[in-house]
């Protein structure tokens, strides 16, 4: 831990057992001075503290042939032939459904809880909208792209800091 933050005192290494002791379930954390440890699918994630607070305001991508650079949250590049229409990156808020290729409409809570995807994590995923129309979560197979395969929304995170570890 001495290279991402400051070490605690003795009392509180107590946070490191709750958080190695946990249920499967429960989604553990541990607050330490420079950031926070979660546990979740059997690894041990560091988030830095200026990493965690994001803006979820929607990002209009006007030219999805340049990579559209989200505030706090790195960019997000579309790879192959973009869909035509008004484009937007948004973050989750809850309740947003999409649409799968022969599956039908799924709602991304469970889309994303089919796909492992930490709780703590979630939040930051870009999500692109085509007319208010979720359409792809980048990085996720499956959900990442055009059904026919013609592009793939890429999410390339924050370089050059501690980011997620």
């Amino acid at each position: 831990l001495a290279p991402l933050t400051r070490l605690p005192d003795t009392d509180h290494w107590a946070g490191w057992e709750a958080l190695r002791d946990a249920a499967q379930d429960a989604g553990p954390l541990w607050r330490l001075a420079d950031g926070t440890l979660h546990r979740a699918q059997n690894c041990i994630w560091w988030v830095p503290a200026d990493w965690q607070p994001l803006c979820h305001q929607a990002m209009d991508w006007s030219d999805p042939d340049v990579a559209l650079h989200l505030p706090g949250n790195g960019r997000v590049v579309l790879e192959g032939e973009a869909p035509s229409g008004c484009l937007q990156i948004r973050y989750r808020q809850g309740g947003e459904v999409l649409r799968l290729d022969g599956r039908g409409s799924r709602d991304l809570k469970r889309l994303l809880n089919e796909q492992s995807v930490p709780a703590f994590l979630r939040g930051r995923l870009p999500l692109l909208y085509l007319d208010n129309v979720l359409l792809a979560v980048a990085n996720l197979p499956g959900l990442d792209g055009s059904p026919n395969e013609n592009w793939r929304l890429r999410w390339v995170m924050p370089t050059g800091d501690q980011s997620l570890s």
